[in-house]
């Protein structure tokens, strides 16, 4: 049976229970940001940082697991929201939001990390979904229902057709899915608000959540192959074999309890990751050598695990 060992190792502000290393932010970038309340944590492809953003997906901020540096990127309305690395971890691509009379215009941008220089892949539109995946030098979006890919060199766009991957999102609370520049939509089970795709590592498997009932494994014609139960910000394991969620519980107000969990994609393994009562652990994410999962709390700091998992 597979199983995961902690490796602990030196605790800054969290308990020993709480298995988890603190990420420290500097004063100077909260003073800038306004606040302290920091959430969305995901690796670069490398694994050498950690990128996140605050409440409301405002700016980002990268942590630098090397000299445990912490540098703000930007203060960009809206970028912070599922924003993705170049494969090369040299790059970040977010959408930039622009209020106009009350009305909401998004750009897709790219930023590079070691000289902050922006550049713009589109212009502003009005319905314009965060960049999806990245297929050799282009990033694919959904332009106004429209999937559509973005060069990350030079500012065109092209259809989907391009795309040389399946991509998925959710398009009017169901399940779309493109693959060879054709779109499909998936409910596995009727009616009903889709939400968190995604697909597996190897694009053969598709992970999502179906308000209400649970989460669920399918192929990519929507044939179910797993149930993993209540299971909420799923994200799959660098290998495909594992997915971590959070398990959180609420009084009808607040966070009361939240918890990191991993699951194997079969479900014949399931493991608690964190058990505290004070710190409430949420949104994890892999690192790519599987060895780190980042997560932020209720509270609003970031952190992560240390793991080693063996057959």
């Amino acid at each position: 049976m597979k199983r995961i060992r902690f490796l602990i190792s030196v605790l800054l502000i969290f308990s020993a229970t709480g298995f988890g290393q603190q990420i420290n932010v500097p004063e100077t970038v909260a003073i800038t940001a306004g606040n302290r309340d920091f959430t969305s944590p995901q690796f670069s492809p490398d694994g050498s940082k950690i990128l996140f953003t605050q409440s409301g997906f405002r700016g980002l901020w990268l942590y630098d697991l090397s000299d445990k540096s912490s540098t703000q990127l930007n203060d960009h309305i809206g970028a912070g929201y599922e924003p993705v690395f170049t494969k090369d971890s040299r790059r970040i691509i977010f959408r930039v939001d622009e209020y106009i009379k009350m009305r909401k215009y998004s750009a897709l941008a790219i930023q590079t990390i070691g000289g902050k220089k922006i550049e713009y892949l589109s212009e502003k539109m009005r319905y314009l979904s965060p960049a999806l995946g990245l297929s050799d030098n282009r990033v694919a979006a959904i332009a106004d229902k429209e999937a559509r890919t973005f060069s990350i060199d030079k500012k065109e766009s092209a259809l989907a057709a391009s795309i040389q991957e399946p991509i998925t999102y959710i398009e009017d609370q169901k399940i779309a899915l493109v693959k060879d520049g054709k779109k499909a939509i998936l409910a596995p089970f009727g009616e009903g608000n889709y939400i968190r795709p995604s697909l597996s590592p190897d694009k053969t498997g598709l992970l999502f959540t179906f308000v209400g009932r649970g989460t669920f494994i399918s192929d990519l014609s929507g044939n179910i192959n797993a149930e993993l139960g209540i299971a909420r910000s799923p994200k799959w394991s660098p290998d495909g074999k594992w997915v971590v969620y959070m398990l959180d519980e609420d009084d009808g107000h607040v966070i009361t309890a939240s918890d990191i969990w991993v699951v194997t994609a079969d479900v014949k393994t399931r493991i608690q990751l964190t058990k505290t009562n004070e710190i409430k652990e949420m949104y994890p994410d892999w690192s790519t050598l599987m060895d780190k999962i980042a997560f932020n709390t209720v509270d609003g700091k970031i952190g992560y695990l240390t793991i080693e998992i063996s057959e």
